[in-house]
């Protein structure tokens, strides 16, 4: 441990502190290792923490600006996962001068959770050609891992959660949204992990990554597990079977995961109580018996419409969403005057910013991800799971605009396509994603 901390502080110095001469070459590797090194960090405390995260990711971008050649990284943008979305950073940019009535302290507020994308770009750039992009990916299903541990733990014991909160039990930081997308995410990616591992005769590693997608799956069904997991987790489990099984395993497959679901239905309690809330909390909306998460969602809904017709070609602007909503409330009492930035749906908000514009862009986004990990492959299939999640839950929340699961988002998306890049000399997306599943397995099984 002492000899790895002094090489690891010797590779600081020396990159930090050597800029030409005949050791440059060294110092520039030592600077691209600390430069993923804080990715690494980054991925590993997204669960856990956002100040860590972002400052992680900010670290990242600085030392990214020390190494990066401009002339490599403006041809790489060519690449249409970073033209789709740099696209919508540009509508939100202009979006900035056609929100005339918003204050401008409310329009940089809209900007922010857009500017994660940028990220997408970089990552595609910077890790195409890295041997180390597969760490990020352990360090964030191993921090979930950890993280599905406590909280079992902190399900039988509340007062060791950092953040206790008393209506989400079993969610030691953040909040059971964000804990369940990770977990499920994790959880897929690992069941394919699982499939190649063991194709490839890795038993152990295959066993082990079966253990923990099992472990992560058992923790959303019987602890604590968010509403809108419960729509996107099994369409990944139907692409899954779809993807890995021959047609007829894929029906048997399919009735067993019926079967399954009607189980844990009869065994958990708490998939009982989330589910049997979406239907009480409709009614009391429906009664005006006071607020609730379905009732606020809806009445956002209602609202974000009403507003995309006044201006549905262009919107109201970057960041007009809460002025908007604060204009609205004025003199109403209720759901009507709950004021927000997020209407909980990631098309409504680009709608009322940006309009059809902003929708077209989106959806844009979208589908040349969906079209980029159309392959075969553990990348594809990793690339694939962030991007239908993202959509699937942007039904129901602003994914690509929150923290935990935007930057999530990118950085899966911006990863997965960079190993699936194509170089002048390599037009062949299968055998990039083979080498990489390889490596993926080989490193896993070390």
């Amino acid at each position: 441990m002492y000899i790895a901390i002094k090489r690891e502080l010797a590779d600081v110095w020396l990159a930090f502190s050597t800029w030409r001469g005949p050791n440059r070459p060294l110092a520039e590797a030592a600077r691209r290792k600390g430069t993923e090194n804080f990715a690494i960090i980054a991925a590993a405390a997204l669960p856990w923490s956002t100040s860590v995260a972002s400052s992680s990711a900010l670290a990242f971008l600085i030392a990214f600006l020390t190494t990066f050649k401009p002339a490599a990284f403006f041809r790489s943008l060519k690449h249409p996962a970073s033209l789709s979305a740099l696209a919508i950073c540009l509508v939100a940019l202009l979006g900035l001068f056609w929100a005339v009535d918003i204050p401008w302290s409310e329009r940089l507020r809209g900007l922010t959770p857009i500017g994660k994308l940028l990220g997408i770009p970089v990552l595609i750039y910077y890790f195409r050609k890295s041997e180390r992009s597969r760490y990020i990916f352990f360090a964030f299903a191993g921090s979930c891992t950890i993280l599905m541990l406590f909280s079992w733990i902190v399900l039988f014991f509340p007062n060791f959660a950092i953040h206790y909160k008393a209506d989400q039990p079993g969610v030691p930081v953040k909040n059971y949204i964000d804990q369940s997308q990770g977990f499920v995410f994790c959880a897929f990616a690992l069941a394919a992990v699982t499939v190649e591992a063991y194709r490839k005769n890795k038993r152990t590693l295959a066993i082990s990554s079966a253990v923990i997608a099992v472990a992560l799956l058992t923790n959303l069904a019987f602890v604590n597990v968010a509403r809108t997991a419960l729509v996107y987790s099994p369409i990944l489990a139907v692409l899954f079977a779809y993807r890995y099984l021959d047609r007829r395993p894929f029906w048997i497959a399919l009735l067993a995961l019926i079967l399954a679901a009607a189980a844990l239905w009869a065994a958990s309690p708490n998939l009982q109580n989330k589910i049997s809330a979406v239907f009480t909390e409709y009614q009391v909306r429906m009664t005006d018996r006071g607020p609730s998460s379905v009732g606020q969602r809806l009445t956002y809904w209602d609202k974000s419409i009403s507003f995309f017709e006044a201006a549905p070609v262009l919107g109201h602007g970057t960041g007009a969403t809460r002025t908007l909503y604060q204009r609205d409330a004025v003199g109403k009492t209720g759901l009507e005057a709950m004021v927000t930035g997020n209407p909980h749906n990631q098309t409504l908000l680009f709608a009322v910013q940006w309009g059809i514009l902003g929708c077209l862009a989106l959806y844009a986004m979208w589908i040349t991800h969906l079209w980029t990990f159309r392959g075969s492959g553990l990348v594809a299939w990793i690339g694939l799971i962030a991007v239908v999640q993202n959509i699937l839950s942007s039904l129901f929340n602003s994914h690509l605009s929150d923290f935990y699961q935007g930057w999530l988002y990118v950085i899966v998306v911006g990863l997965a396509a960079s190993k699936m890049y194509e170089s002048a000399d390599a037009h062949e997306h299968p055998q990039i994603q083979t080498q990489i599943a390889d490596d993926l397995v080989r490193s896993g099984s070390a």
